[in-house]
């Protein structure tokens, strides 16, 4: 499966599981760069609105993580983070 139909489909799966919450998704890594090869995992920085729960979101992610990965044939690394951590308010 091509990237960007990964994202997409990671894209509206992150949609459903966090509705008003999501405020962004960023591609890094070597995807990003235009660097990538074949073995190069997808690694994507999930930006949220809210205050998030360490223990709660890394256990969404494993999930997504785990499913992902195994239905796309592709390593994908996803990272939480809060939206007051990136973005001056």
């Amino acid at each position: 499966m091509k990237i960007k139909e990964i994202l997409r489909e990671l894209r509206a799966e992150l949609e459903k599981l966090y509705g008003d919450r999501l405020k962004n998704i960023i591609l890094y890594g070597s995807w990003a760069r235009g660097d990538a090869t074949e073995d190069s995992d997808i690694d994507l920085l999930i930006v949220l609105r809210e205050e998030i729960i360490p223990g709660k979101e890394i256990d969404k992610m494993i999930e997504i993580n785990r499913d992902k990965s195994k239905t796309q044939g592709a390593d994908i690394r996803l990272s939480c983070v809060r939206k007051r951590l990136l973005y001056r308010e």
